[in-house]
């Protein structure tokens, strides 16, 4: 609930909630808990913090970066899928056009309406991980249609067999987008990263008062939140301002709106 609730926000205001977060987390956490009498800060629990402090920012440095990385792998993998779809359902359509049967205007109509649908219909629904019904009953109609087809000549028989094949493919590219639509890094990484967060809390607790304790405070925070809000606005390919957009398809749509050959 909370990540649908953040993906419902600009990509500003996250990184802006995020650092607030994280400077309110690390910055006057640590203030509140030095005032407590059993948590006061010493010249040993300031040492005891310096031993730890590096260890503890470099660990969660590296996490975070191997996460940014594979947030951006899954990224690339949904928009190459998302493309690879519409490049077939381009190839399909350049198919039934040179079929050369009557019957292929109504297949190419509806190869056309379920396009859009996928556009309009569908494309809203993969932020749930689903597909659309009605999307998918324009398939099963398009696959129908193209399994009834009965090829006459010699080049019709030889189209007909990559007809066959390039439908499959387009089921095939269509379920594969919607399986990797669920795509997110495990929960247990962010579990991972809150530990590291609040271990920081400690250890910052740990310091004696100093104005360069206080600059440390600002900064660690700030740099905090904008790599965590950049790791959130890219983990789930289909939520947010950053979304993967179906401009692939749009270009295919403008094809085959023109295509007459």
């Amino acid at each position: 609930m909370l990540f649908n609730w953040i993906y419902k926000r600009s990509n500003a205001q996250i990184l802006i909630l995020l650092v607030c977060f994280f400077v309110v987390l690390l910055d006057a956490a640590p203030r509140v808990l030095q005032s407590i009498p059993a948590l006061a800060p010493s010249q040993d629990s300031t040492r005891l913090g310096l031993s730890l402090f590096g260890s503890i920012i470099t660990l969660s440095g590296l996490l975070i970066g191997f996460l940014l990385n594979q947030a951006q792998m899954n990224l690339r993998e949904v928009q190459s899928l998302v493309s690879q779809e519409a490049g077939r359902i381009n190839n399909l359509d350049r198919l039934l056009t040179r079929y050369g049967d009557p019957a292929i205007a109504v297949i190419r109509k509806e190869l056309f309406e379920y396009m859009n649908s996928i556009v309009n219909d569908e494309w809203p629904d993969l932020e749930k991980a689903q597909g659309s019904s009605k999307t998918h009953m324009l398939w099963r109609g398009i696959s129908r249609k193209i399994m009834s087809l009965e090829p006459v000549s010699n080049r019709q028989i030889a189209m007909y067999t990559d007809i066959i094949k390039k439908s499959e493919e387009v089921a095939e590219s269509r379920e594969a987008r919607i399986e990797r639509a669920s795509i997110h890094l495990p929960g247990l990484f962010w579990i991972v990263i809150l530990i590291c967060i609040f271990s920081l809390v400690a250890i910052n607790t740990l310091f004696l008062p100093s104005d360069s304790f206080a600059f440390g405070l600002k900064i660690l925070p700030v740099t905090l939140g904008a790599l965590i809000s950049l790791l959130v606005i890219t983990d789930q390919p289909f939520k947010g301002q950053s979304a993967v957009k179906p401009v692939a398809f749009y270009k295919i749509i403008d094809s085959i709106k023109t295509r007459t050959e």
